[in-house]
């Protein structure tokens, strides 16, 4: 196992490049100059407050239909004010943060030393010989937990944006450096209470709910004190502050030495469930740190990571687009890596968290839609609320589909067919039952009432396409295509499905072999996503082995490239990896994700969003903090050591011509079977199978493989008889 340091020699100043720790539940931010701050954060810690606009008569699908469909001067104002507008009218719901912890060492430096060991997910910070700490979130039991030395004094400071200032005034951060002023939660002023050890406030909100942020200092007889912390909510205990007093004296007893080792020997285990090893320092690098990002935001038993995950903005002000589940994007790639690096417990919180708010979202298809069956809100809070924004995007039924894709990718790369009985085909057929009530039958074929694709014109009128968008038929034909697999996996009928593939048309192609937005036009400039083009990544409804569906990936990417970057975000860059890697073009695929570790991400590897470094000739200088992009950056990386999409396994497919030596342990293929490679030279050296069940790998035959195995391919390809259990070559 590598050795995994992020260390900074100068005092880290803004909470974005702060050394991050997390246990899936907290998270912890750690920087400053003097006093030091550690910001804390909890997974769950949310106001729900639901907006009063949602209670409109007018808040309907059926009214966005006629608005849109009819946009006049006098519908498209009323369409802003019940749609488009909604997540502007207040600030809540949104995501909290709990505050901070200050450690004012009575010293204020420019040379903080932070360092980082993210094999064992412990942060050192020493101000000098005589001053510093050791802190970590715990993995098993959810807290943070110091060692401090040297005289101290411990403070609290409660975010501006609870109860404002001697005014009740703040400001609200929309993520893009835009303000609204004047917007705070209102909650009744707390105030820190410091009593035998324990320092804290409790903070009373305008719901049932309260929560605490609390320390306990236990001071040792060496002169170090060990600090414990926690956040604790109505959720946990009614007597939030007793909960959180028993919890932490209970952690103090145990100590932190027990709690250390603990902790380190859960985060081996972890970094043992996969690796890889690639000769780009700076990829492996940032490859390695979002690995870590992964578990310290998804734990299995919690809930899934938001655009923040546990690290929510320490600003004073509420996190960008109020730290919400932005389904449009954002959530579906913050998922796309965890299947096949090996890290399904980590990843299950998101399927548990799909199939556990099945109520909730057949609660909103009825209330909003007017259906029965399964439709996620596309900007959600965390019990499953629409939020809202802009209203092509957020209430596009079809973005359920594209989020619901992890269920049936955990099914296929675990091969778990009472997963798929009991979880992946109730989904996806109570998503298919809703989204064909909405499809209207015009000229014997089925449709959308309308269309869009993200984000594609913004929150125009334009951005209501000609049903419909390609965006929407590539899901589309997934959904019913896979139920209708799904089906005949499980010994049901399939002519339901049968009847509405017949009656879906096929993706818009131009004379070009160019994916289209729709029917009627084509991508006409730069744009930061590539919705268009889901047929090729992530759906893969067009595979690069056939020559009609190469002309179009070919076409479609070119078309990319011609119009350039001056219109991207940071997770473009790793989406159009992702589209070189499907093009099986390994230089062009490192690329993008070279000039994405270049300009878009901070030192400590946090995704900014925008190139806050001004290095490139680009309309998005900002540095908004959201996670997706640096887990569809290490699903390219997976992407081009290994592929199997097609109905074989593709090995090293898609990786530069320098890289001469790679390798990768654990990396997990269709069917749930473990895959190790080394390729040395330009040759594989060796390669190893882990399989639960006696199964057949097709493997193509490339980089000396068949000479390794001693069989000769057929027609390029090799069929390996794997037992259960390691199979090595």
């Amino acid at each position: 196992m590598k050795f995994k340091i992020l260390e900074f020699n100068k005092s880290i100043l803004n909470w974005d490049d702060a050394i991050p720790t997390g246990d899936g539940k907290l998270g912890s931010l750690i920087y400053g100059s003097g006093p030091v701050r550690i910001s804390v954060d909890r997974v769950d810690l949310w106001d729900n407050r639901t907006n009063e606009m949602t209670l409109d008569k007018g808040f309907n699908y059926k009214n966005l239909i006629r608005l849109a469909k009819d946009p006049t001067e006098e519908n498209w104002k009323e369409h802003s004010r019940i749609f488009n507008y909604l997540s502007h009218l207040t600030p809540y719901p949104s995501k909290i943060t709990a505050g901070r912890f200050e450690l004012d060492f009575g010293v204020k430096t420019d040379n903080v030393h932070s360092l980082l060991n993210m094999y064992d997910a412990v942060a050192e910070i020493t101000l000098s010989d005589d001053k510093k700490f050791t802190l970590f979130n715990s993995a098993t039991r959810h807290a943070g937990v110091a060692k401090i030395t040297g005289e101290y004094k411990l403070g609290i400071h409660i975010p501006g944006y609870i109860s404002g200032d001697e005014n009740g005034n703040s400001v609200l951060d929309n993520g893009w450096d835009k303000k609204v002023e004047n917007w705070c939660m209102r909650y009744p002023r707390a105030t820190v209470i410091s009593e035998d050890g324990f320092t804290y406030y409790h903070q009373l909100t305008h719901l049932d709910y309260n929560y605490t942020l609390m320390a306990l200092e236990k001071k040792l007889e060496d002169g170090t004190t060990e600090l414990y912390y926690t956040v604790a909510t109505s959720d946990d205990d009614e007597n939030v502050i007793e909960y959180a007093k028993r919890e932490l004296t209970a952690l103090s007893e145990i100590g932190f030495d027990t709690l250390l080792k603990e902790h380190k020997l859960w985060w081996h285990k972890y970094h043992g469930k996969s690796d890889l090893i690639i000769p780009d320092r700076k990829l492996q690098r940032l490859y390695d740190i979002h690995n870590y990002h992964f578990a310290s935001c998804s734990r299995k038993g919690f809930y899934p990571m938001a655009l923040q995950g546990v690290w929510t903005a320490d600003n004073d002000s509420l996190p960008p687009w109020k730290g919400d589940y932005h389904y449009d994007t954002n959530v579906e790639i913050s998922y796309q890596s965890f299947i096949r690096a090996n890290r399904l417990s980590e990843g299950e919180v998101y399927t548990d968290y799909l199939f556990n708010m099945r109520g909730a979202f057949r609660t909103f298809a009825k209330e909003f839609y007017g259906v029965d069956g399964y439709i996620i809100p596309a900007t959600s809070t965390i019990d499953g609320k629409i939020i809202g924004g802009w209203a092509m995007y957020s209430y596009a039924p079809i973005l359920t589909v594209w989020a619901i894709q992890a269920l049936d990718d955990y099914y296929l790369y675990t091969g778990d067919k009472k997963f798929l009985r009991n979880r992946v085909y109730p989904v996806f057929r109570d998503t298919g039952r809703a989204i064909y009530s909405l499809l209207e039958k015009k000229e014997g074929k089925l449709r959308l009432p309308i269309s869009s694709s993200p984000e594609i014109f913004d929150d125009k009128k334009e951005a209501y396409l000609p049903p419909n968008s390609n965006f929407d038929q590539s899901l589309l034909i997934y959904l019913f295509t896979r139920l209708r697999d799904f089906s005949r996996e499980l010994g049901y009928k399939t002519d339901k499905y049968d009847r509405i593939l017949s009656m879906l048309e096929p993706l818009a192609v131009s004379e070009e072999g160019i994916l289209m937005l729709d029917r009627t036009k084509l991508l006409h400039e730069s744009h930061r996503h590539f919705s268009h083009v889901m047929a090729i990544y992530p759906l893969h409804l067009l595979t690069y082995d056939k020559e009609a569906d190469k002309r179009i990936i070919d076409a479609s990417i070119k078309q990319l490239e011609e119009f350039g970057n001056h219109r991207w975000c940071g997770f473009s860059y790793c989406m159009m990896a992702q589209l070189y890697a499907m093009a099986k073009r390994g230089d062009s695929a490192a690329l993008p994700l070279r000039i994405y570790e270049d300009c878009y991400v901070g030192e400590n590897g946090f995704h900014l969003n925008g190139d806050f470094k001004g290095k490139l000739d680009t309309i998005y200088n900002v540095r908004p903090f959201t996670l997706e992009a640096e887990f569809s950056f290490n699903d390219a990386i997976q992407e081009m050591l290994m592929q199997d999409h097609a109905g074989y396994l593709d090995l090293f497919p898609a990786i530069p011509k320098k890289w001469r030596s790679v390798s990768f342990k654990k990396l997990r293929t269709i069917g749930g079977t473990l895959v190790s490679a080394k390729l040395r030279s330009g040759r594989i050296t060796s390669l190893e199978f882990y399989s639960k069940r006696n199964t057949k790998i097709r493997i193509k035959d490339a980089y000396g493989l068949s000479a390794l195995l001693g069989i000769n391919a057929k027609d390029g390809f090799i069929t390996l008889e794997i037992k259960k259990g390691k199979t090595k070559f």
